[in-house]
């Protein structure tokens, strides 16, 4: 669950998780940030596991999200029901044919001391942090190999990485392993002889998966593990016959759109005026001006700021069918030409209406009470960024949609998460009212 805003830190703030599919990595929704959706469920399915702890003892816990397609082990889910985590459990996709095992793997110091080899201490533990395998281990394989690849993307700010290990036995048995998962550190205590306990001991350890299956390639690794930890992979794995075929080519007539066009069901009254030499303006309260292009049936439309939009059109005689990058669909009708006489600057008979929340909220904001530097951006065509520092600088776009006026809900791009809040504008402060708190001020940047 990611941070919002620094009434986190004082207030518990209830953001919804949501269960729902194909969750697009982020979440996703590999998202997720983090969820996503499998074939046999429809739903997206998490569960909280366990693989460490802090200086305090308390356990290291993370969300684990079931991979688009595939499904938890009934059982082991059942038991996450019950018990509210899970310590071990198996991930299966039957379609793309490979097995996921959470594992946690420990430097030999977290053991026990001296140069015995723990019970149960493999191979790949022995490789990634002593760089070497024990003479005992040599004898018994004394063909080894271990190839670590850094994945390019982060999971709770630790790089993910792709670690391939192959050995083979005295007998000439060959063996692989395959792990995808983080390093992260470690706390426990020593009880020495005499009873002392010793405190606050750190070694690394390995948390992650343990992936079996077929011909899995480096990018295909990178996308279970994203799938797994509820992150963006940068990476996917279309199923064979998921591609799609090209769409026959549209070439909507430019010259169609001319003139001043009335969007139905509008609660600002939206009006597109297109110009011939290029120009155009919205009319939404305020005026957008911009330029536009068509191509096929693309219509981009660039505002005097730089912002653009895209949307995918059609024209019908003198209706208008505008469709925006998230599916919405805007209809328009032609206005007549003897009342059409609208041009891009107002007459100074007629004045703008005040602008709306929808307009005023467009910019940057910031919170100046915390420590956090926390910044709202908000862009006309409904998209954002959240960033705040803490430790480091952190930074999540997300979508955002108005209801009743006032109320802004958001969606953030990389793993769904689910949130908002009634907002009110006074000058250039922004208050921000929910369930957990009233009136945070926001103020302009």
């Amino acid at each position: 669950m990611k941070k919002f805003l620094a009434i986190i830190l004082a207030f518990v703030m209830l953001l919804s998780l949501t269960a729902c599919g194909n969750k697009e990595n982020p979440e996703e929704s590999s998202k997720t940030p983090a969820e996503s959706t499998g074939e046999v469920s429809k739903e997206v399915k998490s569960v909280i596991t366990q693989y460490g702890s802090n200086p305090d003892y308390e356990v290291y816990t993370a969300t684990i999200y079931c991979p688009e397609g595939a499904y938890f082990d009934e059982d082991e889910y059942a038991e996450f029901q019950t018990d509210g985590y899970i310590n071990d459990f198996w991930v299966y996709d039957d379609v793309r044919e490979y097995n996921a095992y959470s594992t946690v793997y420990w430097s030999r110091d977290i053991y026990k001391e001296g140069d015995e080899l723990p019970q149960g201490y493999g191979i790949v533990e022995q490789l990634y942090f002593e760089g070497k395998v024990a003479p005992e281990t040599e004898a018994e394989y004394p063909e080894y190999n271990q190839k670590v690849t850094d994945l390019g993307f982060k999971w709770e700010d630790k790089d993910v990485k792709l670690i391939e290990t192959t050995y083979t036995s005295a007998d000439d048995y060959d063996y692989s392993e395959v792990f995808v998962g983080v390093e992260y550190t470690h706390y426990f205590w020593i009880v020495k002889d005499g009873g002392e306990v010793e405190d606050g001991v750190t070694a690394p350890g390995l948390f992650g998966f343990d992936i079996s299956g077929g011909d899995i390639t480096e990018d295909q690794y990178a996308w279970i593990a994203g799938q797994l930890f509820g992150v963006d992979s940068g990476r996917t794995w279309p199923l064979e016959g998921e591609e799609e075929t090209e769409a026959p080519v549209i070439n909507v007539d430019a010259s169609k759109l001319l003139g001043t066009w009335l969007q139905r069901d509008s609660d600002w009254d939206d009006t597109f005026i297109f110009n011939a030499d290029g120009t155009g303006v919205v009319i939404s309260g305020p005026e957008y001006p911009f330029t536009y292009a068509v191509s096929g049936d693309i219509l981009t439309l660039t505002y005097d700021d730089g912002d653009k939009e895209e949307f995918t059109i059609s024209v019908d005689g003198d209706l208008l069918t505008m469709i925006d990058k998230w599916g919405d669909e805007l209809l328009l009708d032609k206005k007549a030409e003897e009342t059409a006489e609208l041009k891009n600057d107002q007459t100074e008979a007629t004045k703008p209406a005040e602008p709306t929340i929808k307009e005023l909220i467009i910019g940057t904001w910031e919170d100046q009470e915390t420590e956090y530097k926390e910044t709202f951006t908000f862009n006309k065509d409904g998209t954002g960024k959240y960033s705040f520092e803490d430790g480091g600088h952190w930074e999540y776009t997300f979508t955002y949609t108005w209801y009743d006026g006032d109320y802004l809900e958001f969606v953030y791009d990389d793993d769904g998460t689910v949130g908002g809040f009634t907002v009110r504008i006074e000058g250039d402060v922004m208050y921000l009212s929910n369930t957990a708190v009233a009136d945070m001020p926001l103020v302009r940047k």
